[in-house]
């Protein structure tokens, strides 16, 4: 195991020390916790405190300090490439801790903090092996009381060290050894072993995957930015004219601690949502504001990731425009009667959101590539604007010639996605709630063990209506399968497309809860089995916004 700073050994050590204040198992007091460390850690660095010199805690560092992080102006990394070999893409993933920030993250093939992208065809087998490498914590309380108010009472399925995967996306099995993440969990010292089949009729595009310990994922995946991309191959066949153009992968991460949900927010308390800081540092592939290399005149697609914890990015070009071409891993073009391409000034992607499009080198010879401010409600968090990255032409670069439009190719193998939707055979309602901390869906707080929420049928579709009576967005997710969005705040969708996380307004008086209207489509029987929807603004999810459902 990696050299651990005495600091984080304390956060991390073993169960039996008692710590009868400290509640490991709510991710707010994790970094508070880490805070307070800080803090003491600076006075034992100067004066020591009394404290002999062998005792000297060194103040942990956030994540926004993070050595793995690259500075400003460096090109855009690109994450190590996992190919399928003989139907097979296999990796092993040891989780460990970060010694530059005391944060979990992933190793691979030696490298720390890396997480390779996943590049498989339909039909291939995803094999990952998953080593937990973090030290040991103390074991959960049961409840813990504050100052703001009564104790509240978490449930989550392990600890901070314990670490399983979640193949998001991807209609693949949720039963074990597939993407099982009520089942399968690893403690430090063990590992898991999954075996994910893609079926052959798998919608090419891109999809992610990363940690999903309740209680615990905005701790994992939101500060410490463990995820990784996972590529399904055949895109480019579908849409002509991708498979000529330069392709960059991108995993937008949005580390450290500034942005976990405080004891209790005051009402309206997000009275400046574009202000210039909300304490997280936004990394394009571990880079800060990195530089894309691209001629004036040249396309290039890009594949991007939201994978932060709880920022919408709004995403925007200085004077340009995108070309979306699939969202969420699936083509714009796979329900019938859309076009293949949408020229669009904005997209707007939520946590867990994917969103694949064709940009245009500018004949500047430099722009930016930018998230928007994007207003989350009045008790929401401040999602500021944002330079993410800028585009810039290299000396000699040769100006390219405008190219042919991009149009629809090879079809895809037929599959549920690709047909007109059925009449829904049930119609539900799905109520987002919020009171202090804590969050609820149809006004109950998640709790492991509970028997689903809802029982589905396989081959059939639902309508559902998502209501968000609080008063800041959430992001509506579901494991296993897509949807189709087909209204928002009573506004039909023109052309909707296949989903798997949507952003749902918040409340506005007068006017009512917010709300989306879904098509639900559970006509794939490899869903078969017990899976999650939930709010994937991560601390939302943490603090009981999810729900089990089983399909039969």
């Amino acid at each position: 195991m990696a050299a651990i700073r005495p600091a984080t050994q304390r956060a991390f050590n073993m169960r039996k020390e008692p710590i009868p204040y400290f509640r490991h198992n709510d991710p707010n007091v994790i970094s508070h916790f880490r805070r307070g460390v800080s803090l003491g850690c600076l006075c034992a660095l100067f004066t020591g405190c009394g404290r002999p010199a062998t005792q000297m805690l060194p103040a942990i560092q956030s994540s926004a300090a993070t050595a793995t992080l690259l500075p400003a102006t460096q090109d855009l990394p690109e994450p190590p490439i996992v190919r399928s070999s003989k139907g097979i893409a296999s990796v092993s993933l040891t989780a460990q801790i970060n010694p530059a920030d005391g944060e979990p993250e992933f190793v691979y093939n030696g490298e720390q903090g890396v997480a390779p992208t996943i590049e498989v065809s339909p039909g291939d087998t995803i094999a990952v092996d998953v080593a937990d490498d973090l030290p040991t914590v103390p074991p959960p309380m049961a409840q813990r009381g504050d100052a703001n108010g009564p104790d509240i009472e978490m449930t989550p399925t392990g600890d901070a060290d314990d670490m399983n995967l979640h193949f998001h996306g991807l209609t693949v099995s949720p039963r074990k050894p597939g993407d099982d993440v009520l089942g399968m969990l690893a403690q430090p010292g063990q590992s898991l072993q999954y075996v994910v089949h893609v079926p052959k009729n798998a919608e090419p595009g891109l999809y992610w995957y990363h940690p999903h310990v309740h209680g615990f994922t905005n701790f994992q995946v939101g500060e410490s930015g463990m995820s990784g991309a996972i590529v399904v191959d055949g895109l480019e066949r579908h849409v002509r004219g991708l498979a000529s153009m330069k392709q960059r992968l991108i995993i937008v991460r949005a580390t450290g601690i500034g942005g976990e949900v405080p004891a209790r927010k005051a009402p309206g308390s997000n009275t400046h949502p574009c202000g210039t800081k909300d304490g997280l540092t936004t990394s394009l592939n571990g880079a800060v504001t990195p530089v894309i290399a691209i001629a004036p005149g040249e396309r290039q697609f890009l594949r991007l990731v939201n994978a932060t914890g709880h920022r919408t990015l709004n995403l925007a070009i200085d004077g340009g425009t995108f070309e979306l071409v699939a969202y969420d891993g699936y083509a714009l073009d796979t329900y019938p009667g859309n076009p293949p391409t949408q020229k669009l000034k904005t997209i707007v992607v939520p946590p867990a959101g994917r969103a694949e499009f064709v940009v245009t080198g500018p004949s500047s010879g430099q722009t930016k590539l930018r998230t928007l401010c994007f207003d989350t409600g009045p008790n929401g968090d401040p999602d500021p604007p944002l330079v993410l990255a800028t585009l810039t032409a290299l000396k000699h670069s040769k100006t390219y010639a405008p190219v042919q439009a991009l149009h629809a190719g090879t079809p895809f193998p037929s599959n549920a996605y690709d047909s007109p939707l059925p009449p829904p055979a049930a119609v539900r309602t799905v109520v987002l709630s919020e009171r202090g901390r804590e969050f609820f869906i149809n006004g109950k707080a998640y709790r492991m063990g509970a028997p689903p929420m809802f029982v589905v049928h396989v081959g059939t579709v639902e309508e559902w209506h998502i209501l968000n009576v609080s008063r800041e967005v959430h992001d509506f997710h579901i494991h296993q399968m897509h949807f189709l969005v087909e209204r928002i705040d009573g506004t039909v969708q023109q052309h909707p497309f296949w989903r798997d996380s949507v952003v749902v307004p918040h409340e506005r008086g007068a006017e009512g809860p917010g709300a989306v209207t879904l098509l639900m489509d559970f006509r794939d029987p490899v869903i078969r089995g017990e899976f999650m929807f939930h709010c994937h603004i991560l601390d939302h999810e943490d603090h009981g916004m999810m729900a089990n459902i089983r399909a039969i």
